[in-house]
């Protein structure tokens, strides 16, 4: 079992010791399908929140495109990272540790030379497992084109103080063969609650414990010059930048019944360091916006036009001089 805390005793102080005190690496050795180490002279990411394990039918509020088809979702996500030539893809509401569960079938889909791992997270009322006939445990997950030598993970939100939810959200890191950087990926609550700036700490906490550079991606529900995201704006450079904004970053469609009125955010983004000697890392930064469902979610209505309702971010970052 990995090193993942399900829970955080305290908040605000003794949240952050905890974070410091948890979280060791795991290492594995490598596999016959380990590919030979080297250092990617650029390290091509993208991240996708899924949605792959929400329930819900046509016109309820936790609709989600494509749920009940896990084959064709790894498929698309395997396609995006051909298209992309991706090193790194991190993933959010995804299903892992079983057989048939979207890691399971991504593993195949990727083929040799691909590592994957997954960290559990619960939904608010306790439970981890998939809903609805779907194989697994929700959580977050990392693939990564080479041999993954160690991973830790922390469950970063603190508990509930009314005691109603249940809920866990993770942070997951892995190191990598001959890589200088420490890919990660988590899931932020939404919200204005106090738990969120205590959450976003602990991760920070979390990440910034590596001692190399780090890539920290994921669905922080929230565009990144929210107040909230303040921490990791000053740590981090950011795709896309904080002050993109508007039409041009959509990563993410809301359906509003009530006003008949779509919703576009920018929810999703990965936070960059600089590695020693290079001023500017980010080579390109984009949104694979036509992969995120942009249909009126209606009783009755038609199907959607993409397989999420969040859109892929990819980043391409130098890694050295």
């Amino acid at each position: 079992m990995r090193a993942t805390v399900r829970g955080v005793a305290r908040i605000g102080t003794a949240l952050l010791v905890a974070v410091a005190a948890a979280g060791a690496w795991m290492w594995s050795s490598g596999g016959a399908d380990a590919p030979v180490a080297s250092r990617p002279e650029t390290l091509r990411v993208v991240t996708w929140n899924i949605c792959g394990e929400a329930g819900g039918e046509r016109g309820q509020s936790g609709y989600c495109p494509l749920r009940d088809r896990p084959e064709e979702k790894t498929g698309k996500i395997a396609a995006l990272a051909r298209k992309h030539d991706a090193d790194v893809i991190t993933l959010q509401e995804v299903c892992g540790g079983a057989p048939g569960s979207h890691m399971d079938l991504l593993r195949s889909a990727l083929g040799p030379g691909w590592s994957v791992r997954h960290a559990e997270g619960a939904r608010p009322d306790g439970e981890t497992r998939c809903r609805d006939g779907l194989s697994g445990d929700l959580g977050v997950a990392l693939a990564v084109r080479g041999e993954i030598v160690g991973d830790r993970s922390l469950n970063a939100l603190p508990p509930d103080p009314k005691g109603v939810s249940r809920q866990t959200l993770p942070v997951l890191c892995v190191r990598v063969e001959g890589w200088s950087y420490t890919p990660c990926t988590t899931h932020i609550l939404p919200g204005e609650e106090p738990r969120v700036g205590e959450q976003i700490a602990a991760v920070r906490a979390f990440v910034r414990g590596e001692d190399r550079p780090t890539v920290l991606t994921g669905d922080f529900n929230r565009n990144a010059g929210a107040p909230q995201l303040a921490p990791l704006v000053a740590s981090y450079s950011v795709c896309p930048a904080a002050d993109g904004g508007g039409r041009g970053a959509v990563t993410y469609h809301a359906w509003d019944p009530e006003k008949r009125a779509h919703s576009f955010h920018e929810l999703d983004h990965i936070f960059f360091d600089s590695p020693p000697g290079v001023r500017n890392p980010l080579v390109r930064c984009g949104v694979d916006e036509d992969l995120m469902d942009t249909t009126p979610n209606e009783p009755g209505g038609r199907g959607p036009d993409g397989y999420s309702d969040h859109a892929p971010v990819y980043a391409e970052i130098r890694t050295g001089p």
